[in-house]
């Protein structure tokens, strides 16, 4: 059995303003499914979080970020995100 350990990630950070959804989020947290040394990912959508355990042996910490930080974006950046104002609600 690997040796596991746990990284968490602020989707709301990694995907600012309007293309922080939950389909991006989704697609983020899928993305890292078939990197070899991840183990499992976990999403919450409504906290904002995503969890990955790994095998520090097979992939380091940094590249994990590293690889995170370059997802998101490129995920996110894949469909086309309005942000409507509406008035008159109050």
């Amino acid at each position: 059995m690997p040796h596991m350990t746990t990284r968490s990630f602020d989707l709301t950070r990694l995907l600012p303003g309007p293309r922080y959804c939950a389909g991006c989020a989704g697609r983020v947290c899928r993305g890292l499914d078939d990197v070899p040394g991840v183990l499992e990912t976990r999403c919450d959508l409504e906290g904002g979080t995503l969890t990955v355990t790994y095998d520090p042996e097979s992939l380091e910490e940094r590249s994990l970020e590293e690889l995170v930080e370059r997802l998101a974006p490129d995920e996110a950046g894949v469909v086309g995100h309005a942000v409507y104002r509406l008035e008159g609600l109050d």
